[in-house]
């Protein structure tokens, strides 16, 4: 098993284990009215000692798009009060089904924590299996997280402009949405995708409620037209699931991958300065 993920029975029996920082990072998904209160959800049941952190808590909320990278000082300070700090043990959990976990892991991974890991099943396979949970708000000491960017993870809409054609761009989000056919979810968007990308919905890493093995990954992204060798650029309705498949190209060991983090909320927005495809 990968480095970066970690299986549900490693991470029962290590939950004692000095320096250790489990996160919940459940998110409710866009479209869905009402919004699931994941915060509530966790206060009734979580893997013990997990703390719970929303992205939009962590992220940047003053662009006008939705849960922009933060600064490096806002993220060392928002780690910092949670009890992060570079050298922590971090497993973070959503569901199980890649929504919101690999977004966490990248931003902490990109910022310079040095053992982030993932885990496989999420809480529906810690629930599944009958392991230990706890109630209630978790809070742990300050830790001292020192971010800094490792490399230049981030891309705007002008350098995607730039990059079609010349770079291979992959689009997490469903078929449906890809091309235009089902309705986006935030509205005023169009509907269809940046010319020359390819659909690769985030679910289709997962199988079974777990991770695909490093063999069906690479199936998985050969079947859709990815070459995982290339230079990449993810994206996504708003740069959330465009993470779970840059982690999922690290997982085969392709780290070549760059997150256009205002994705479809901003390319999609009515504004003739950004290319659409619909077909």
């Amino acid at each position: 098993m990968s480095s970066s993920i970690v299986s549900t029975d490693w991470l029962a029996a290590h939950l004692e284990q000095p320096g250790l920082v489990i996160i919940d990072c459940r998110k409710s998904k866009p479209g869905i009215t009402p919004a699931i209160d994941f915060h509530g959800k966790y206060l009734e049941a979580h893997i013990p000692g997990a703390i719970y952190i929303e992205v939009d808590d962590i992220s940047d909320c003053t662009t006008g798009l939705p849960h922009m990278m933060p600064s490096a000082e806002a993220f060392s300070q928002s780690m910092s009060q949670r009890g992060v700090s570079n050298d922590s043990t971090v497993i973070v959990y959503d569901e199980g089904d890649l929504f919101s976990a690999p977004r966490v892991w990248w931003m902490l991974t990109s910022f310079g924590a040095s053992n982030v890991r993932i885990l496989d099943g999420g809480l529906n396979a810690w629930l599944n299996e009958g392991k230990p949970l706890d109630s209630g708000e978790e809070t742990l000491p300050p830790g001292d997280f020192i971010a800094r960017l490792q490399r230049e993870v981030v891309v705007n809409a002008a350098q995607v402009k730039q990059a079609i054609g010349n770079t291979q761009i992959i689009d997490a989000r469903s078929l449906g949405r890809f091309k235009g056919e089902a309705p986006e979810p935030r509205p005023g968007l169009h509907g269809g995708h940046i010319p020359g990308s390819l659909s690769v919905p985030f679910s289709e890493l997962t199988e079974a409620g777990h991770i695909k093995s490093p063999q069906a990954l690479q199936e998985t992204f050969t079947r859709l037209g990815v070459d995982i060798t290339q230079p990449t650029i993810a994206s996504c309705g708003s740069g959330v699931t465009a993470a779970a498949l840059l982690f999922g190209l690290h997982l085969l060991g392709s780290d070549q991958v760059q997150i256009y983090d205002g994705a479809w909320a901003e390319w999609g927005d009515i504004n003739e300065d950004y290319p659409i495809e619909t077909h």
